[in-house]
């Protein structure tokens, strides 16, 4: 059986402001087979703990739940965005600088490892005004 495989685009680590404890990972996550794929699991050396979490708003109390997995469908895409899905970096062991790269490992249900850089970036200049999921040549 072939190892599940995703397609990252997009990856980016929110800038943590001094002295914070935590931080988030996000990125577009592809799926282009046939068969749904699971993240089970997410780690990154300079961190405490790294975890699954998603953003929730639940009567204007806004929360974080841990996932046990994200599921990405058969041919399809989750994004992990701020307020949505993302990778909880927890326990920051050094400060991080704009643009440096954090390299996240991705577990898969089927035990199979990625690895993405992502790069370190303020909020609110990561995603840019343009919409750069077209086009893309893989």
């Amino acid at each position: 059986m072939q190892a599940a495989e995703l397609q990252v685009s997009e990856p980016w680590v929110a800038l943590a402001p001094p002295g914070a404890h935590a931080t988030a990972g996000f990125m577009e996550l592809h799926n282009p087979g046939d068969e749904p794929v699971d993240l089970v699991a997410a780690d990154a050396d300079g961190f405490d703990a790294v975890e699954l979490h998603r953003s929730v708003n639940e009567n204007g109390m806004h929360r974080m739940i841990e996932q046990e997995r994200i599921t990405v469908p058969a041919g399809g895409s989750v994004r992990l965005a701020p307020g949505g899905y993302h990778v909880m970096l927890i326990g920051i062991q050094r400060e991080l600088a704009e643009g440096e790269n954090v390299t996240l490992e991705l577990t898969l249900a089927d035990g199979s490892r990625q690895t993405v850089d992502a790069p370190v970036t303020p909020r609110g200049q990561a995603m840019g005004s343009h919409d750069s999921g077209h086009g893309h040549e893989h």
